[in-house]
């Protein structure tokens, strides 16, 4: 959903998945793997203006924070994920902190 990949895409192979994919690129390159349209902001089909640098800075850290989420509940060994309750913790804890970040950047908060 985050990277437009799926895990069956030819690119990954038996030792290399999705997973392992996503889990090189955080946190420093994690644009690099991020579906470019979960980053575009467009009205009726045209680049709004309100996408600024810093509003795709803060689109990047929002969704990289959610991959990493991701990633400690996806663990090869169950003993090495994340309990279902700290996950959820982190994921209202991400809404919250980026929906407070873009309504100050001028975006109403959903």
């Amino acid at each position: 959903m985050f990277t437009g990949k799926r895990p069956t895409d030819s690119r990954f192979g038996e030792s290399f998945g999705l997973h392992k994919y996503v889990q090189i690129a955080l946190p420093e390159r994690a644009a690099e793997v991020i579906d470019r349209d979960l980053l575009a902001e467009t009205e009726d089909g045209k680049e709004s203006s309100s996408n600024s640098n810093s509003n795709m800075d803060l689109r990047i850290a929002c969704i990289t924070s959610v991959l990493c989420t991701g990633i400690s509940c996806s663990q090869e060994r169950p003993t090495d994920r994340i309990q279902i309750g700290g996950a959820l913790k982190e994921l209202l804890a991400i809404r919250d902190r980026f929906d407070k970040e873009l309504c100050v950047e001028g975006e109403p908060a959903n």
